[in-house]
């Protein structure tokens, strides 16, 4: 894997994109230590100051995706991240809201975005490891894993090891049960965005195809895309 780093980018994301367009062969990885547009799913900004987070995206050209398993590979992703996160910090109680985000202490510490066009797919991971002063907009919902200095440099290199790893085991389904052992939602009352419905119901589980599962008017629907946008906290 190649791999670039940069102390400020707009997006990590568009770098990957660019470098996609240009028809380069090879996996790339674009490490920034801040970005000033940084975005996550459905274009929603990501905050990415300077010397706090951990901020990279991963260009894989001509990737084969595997159409009835596509639904697995940002909960594998996730799921190898969480692994990674614990070995540095063993005593935080991590945990996932599907389908992409890390969540610590009931806030959002991590995101992650995988975008597949064109044959190709690109990996961006984002991670509040000691951010504060998060701004107006975000600042009740976001948190951060640490108060202390992290290495920067060792972390990243483990998450991108980590990240390719998953972009080759998303098929195999083993992962999935500690996907479920970290989700935040199983058992909680959700609000489920899709599209401009929105649907309310309790999370029974995640199966093994990645699709949540939700008991709504007296039945049990299942779900491969939509956003979680409220969670019902005891």
């Amino acid at each position: 894997m190649l791999v670039y780093r940069y102390d400020q980018v707009e997006s990590t994301q568009d770098l990957a994109k660019d470098y996609l367009k240009n028809k380069n062969k090879k996996i790339a990885a674009f490490v920034a230590q801040s970005q000033t547009n940084g975005y996550g799913k459905q274009g929603h900004f990501f905050y990415s100051p300077a010397q706090t987070g951990i901020y990279f995206s991963i260009a894989f050209p001509n990737f084969e995706i595997v159409q009835d398993k596509i639904n697995l590979l940002t909960p594998c992703i996730a799921t190898y991240v969480v692994d990674v996160l614990r070995k540095f910090y063993p005593q935080k109680d991590f945990l996932l809201k599907w389908v992409n985000d890390i969540f610590l202490e009931n806030k959002k510490v991590a995101g992650i975005l995988t975008e597949y066009e064109n044959n190709s797919l690109i990996i961006g991971v984002g991670i509040n490891v000691t951010t504060h002063n998060f701004p107006e907009g975000i600042k009740f919902k976001a948190g951060y894993i640490s108060d202390t200095f992290f290495e920067h440099k060792k972390m990243t290199n483990e998450l991108l090891q980590a990240v390719e790893l998953a972009s080759k085991n998303y098929g195999q389904v083993q992962f999935m049960e500690q996907y479920r052992q970290l989700s935040w939602l199983i058992g909680k009352k959700v609000n489920l965005k899709l599209g401009q419905k929105e649907v309310m119901g309790v999370v029974k589980t995640i199966d093994d195809a990645g699709k949540l599962v939700i008991f709504t008017d007296n039945q049990i629907k299942r779900f491969s895309s939509g956003e979680v946008t409220k969670v019902e906290l005891p």
